[in-house]
């Protein structure tokens, strides 16, 4: 095989990687499904944690909040990574453009996790200490499922 072409499906192969890398990070931690899809933390939060009216409203509003800047930051991962098709397409080498790119779709994903656990934190600030507790287990349940 070429090298040329050799190095296209490696970059190629690295950014379906990246792509679902995101994906399944965005999966494991959004706690933005509607109330009718009450599953992992949702259910968590709504259901299990005997959360005050209080606790429930102010949850509520970081969700609302969180689901616009979740939006925001996967729009961002979408353009990067069309950048990177592009560059891909363009270049038909694993050059600077396209390790460029490549940086961008990473420096991207790692917003979108980064706000997705500031969201968790502050969801986690309205919580009583046995409320946390029951949390975090479930948080890092959540990362280590296949762990265990």
């Amino acid at each position: 095989m070429p090298s040329n072409r050799r190095s296209l499906l490696i970059t190629l192969a690295l950014a379906l990687l990246a792509g679902l890398f995101g994906a399944f990070i965005g999966t494991r931690l959004s706690t933005s499904a509607p109330l009718s899809d009450r599953g992992g933390l949702h259910a968590l939060l709504h259901d299990n944690l005997d959360l005050t009216a209080a606790q429930e409203k102010n949850i509520a509003a970081e969700e609302v909040s969180f689901r616009s800047r979740r939006v925001a930051v996967e729009r961002r991962v979408r353009s990067a990574n069309a950048k990177l098709a592009q560059a891909i397409r363009t270049t038909k080498r694993d050059g600077p453009e396209v390790q460029v790119a490549i940086d961008r779709v990473h420096e991207a994903m790692g917003a979108f996790q980064k706000e997705t656990v500031a969201h968790i934190f502050r969801m986690r600030a309205v919580l009583t200490p046995r409320q946390a507790d029951i949390f975090d287990q479930a948080v890092a349940d959540a990362l280590t499922k296949d762990e265990h």
